[in-house]
């Protein structure tokens, strides 16, 4: 029994002496002032701030204090802190000043920094010091490393995210939007392209999302997050972004308030990142009224024939179409009214008429007549808010064009002496039974095109003797295949015509160049 009860006593002792070394306490810090700012743009008064003391491996030792953001700058300070340790947890939660909107943000967002207050008494929160938080915490905890080497790791690879790669930069925690200097301007790019034009909810998913990536890599292998910051880059009007935190600060009284260069680094990323576009505009083959003019393909038209104005914007995309020609090449409809299109008169002066699209991500239309005398239209597409031009296309009529001036086979959608549809155009998809119908191409110099037409059984009759017929040849139908041949014998265009007894399924191979495969294949009466 003494030798038990001696045992339990020098276990006691042991446990005693072990707990005792880990309950040491450090002489307390006391900061009597600690301030700093929360920013997007900056979150407004009331904002709630916490301060929570964490151990040095960054586990919160239930130690806080409790502040709010005191104006619309963004500034909170807390007075008379006492801490055991040098770490701290700062949390923002609050509605804040979108800076591509130029308005409030529609529901809060929370931010959060790492700071060591050891030898500071101010510390910003910004999307910087919020991403690099769980990937820091990540590398102090698995890789053994002191939080300010890693919190500049995390730093310098959520940097190299957006192509980012300055000689020197302060702590996140240091930086501000509305301060000069390299360090402040590429937070304030990262900022906005973050936001880029969708709602809190899309950046708080986008946060989210791009931190759980990088957390254990410190790389994003997402192509999809990837994607969206390229758009965001893209379809972002970073001029407004700079007006917009000009003219917020003015009204907060801050009229010294200088905005950083930060719209190099935005351009900087968009034309180096190696990641691609999702939100594209595009330009369908044809809209309610006809074959859209405004589709890459179309480059022919034939006078006296509608058309559709049309194409299919993404949200936070935007469009303005400029037709530029002689008057009367075109008009355009009141009744149908255009549908979701802003239409600005005709201006005789440059000879030019405006199209804008009034609303992304709803359908819109315009109702288009080219003119019985039209020779030409120019048509320059301004997308996304763009100054010059994003492209340019001139369409011509099939009255005028001898040659086409490009290196590819055209196919209209009309023909030229058949007056009716184009069966190797893309938009024509179906025959009606006894209908005369045009083959016609545009055929560059040194280019050839040949077509195979294929069925169950030959539901269609040549019309050689037509006087459509130019520059085609066919050979005799192959009943072992169910298919017969035709073929360019010169350049230009080149039309003949083709008649379908009846709407039988078929296929149409196209051959051009010589190709040994078909280029495109496309399918009739399906």
């Amino acid at each position: 029994m003494k030798t038990n009860h001696l045992i339990f006593c020098l276990l006691a002792i042991f446990a005693l002496s072990s707990c005792e070394e880990k309950v040491t306490l450090k002489e307390p810090k006391k900061i009597e002032h600690f301030n700093g700012y929360v920013q997007k743009g900056p979150f407004i008064n009331g904002t709630s701030v916490t301060i929570s003391e964490l151990d040095e491996e960054l586990n919160q030792t239930g130690r806080s204090y409790q502040t709010t953001v005191a104006d619309n700058k963004g500034s909170f300070e807390q007075n008379q802190m006492e801490l055991i340790s040098g770490y701290v947890q700062l949390k923002a939660d609050g509605y804040y000043f979108n800076e591509v909107t130029g308005q409030l943000s529609t529901s809060p967002l929370t931010l959060y920094a790492l700071v060591d207050v050891s030898d500071v008494n101010s510390a910003n929160i910004n999307v910087l010091t919020h991403m690099e938080k769980p990937r820091a915490e990540y590398l102090v905890k698995n890789e053994n490393i002191s939080l300010s080497e890693a919190k500049a790791q995390a730093q310098r690879e959520i940097l190299q995210i957006f192509n980012m790669t300055p000689d020197t930069i302060s702590g996140s925690e240091t930086l501000n939007i509305v301060q000069t200097g390299v360090n402040n301007a590429m937070l304030l790019a990262i900022s906005a392209i973050m936001q880029g034009p969708g709602s809190t909810a899309d950046l708080s998913q986008l946060l989210a999302d791009i931190i759980t990536d990088i957390k254990t890599d410190g790389v994003l292998n997402d192509a999809t997050l990837g994607s969206k910051l390229f758009d965001n880059a893209r379809l972002t009007n970073m001029d407004e972004v700079k007006t917009n935190l000009e003219n917020q600060y003015k009204k907060l009284g801050m009229t010294d308030v200088v905005i950083p260069d930060f719209k190099q680094y935005v351009s900087y990323f968009i034309e180096n990142t190696e990641f691609t576009a999702e939100k594209l505009i595009t330009y369908p083959m044809a809209g309610t009224y006809g074959s859209n003019l405004l589709c890459d393909t179309f480059s022919i038209f034939t006078p006296g024939t509608v058309h559709s104005l049309k194409a299919d914007l993404p949200k936070g995309t935007a469009l303005k179409v400029v037709l530029k020609g002689k008057p009367n090449n075109w008009s355009y409809a009141i009744i149908p009214a255009p549908e979701n299109w802003n239409v600005k008169t005709y201006d005789m002066a440059t000879q030019s008429q405006e199209f804008t699209v009034k609303n992304s991500e709803q359908s819109n239309d315009v109702y288009i007549q080219i003119g019985q005398d039209a020779d030409s239209i120019q048509i320059e597409y301004y997308e996304n808010g763009a100054i010059a031009p994003t492209k340019t296309k001139t369409i011509y009529s099939t009255t005028k064009t001898e040659e086409p001036n490009n290196d590819f086979v055209i196919y209209p959608e009309m023909g030229l002496v058949v007056n009716y549809y184009n069966v190797l155009h893309d938009s024509i998809s179906y025959t009606r039974e006894g209908k005369v119908y045009s083959i016609f191409a545009l055929v560059p110099l040194k280019k050839n095109v040949k077509v195979i037409f294929k069925s169950d059984k030959k539901a269609w009759i040549e019309n050689p003797n037509n006087a459509g017929l130019h520059n085609w040849a066919q050979k005799d139908f192959d009943s072992s295949t169910n298919s017969q041949e035709f073929y360019t014998t010169g350049t230009g265009k080149c039309e003949m015509s083709v008649t379908f007894p009846e709407s039988k399924k078929m296929t149409i191979e196209f051959y051009e160049n010589n190709a040994t495969e078909p280029t495109k294949i496309k399918y009739l009466n399906y």
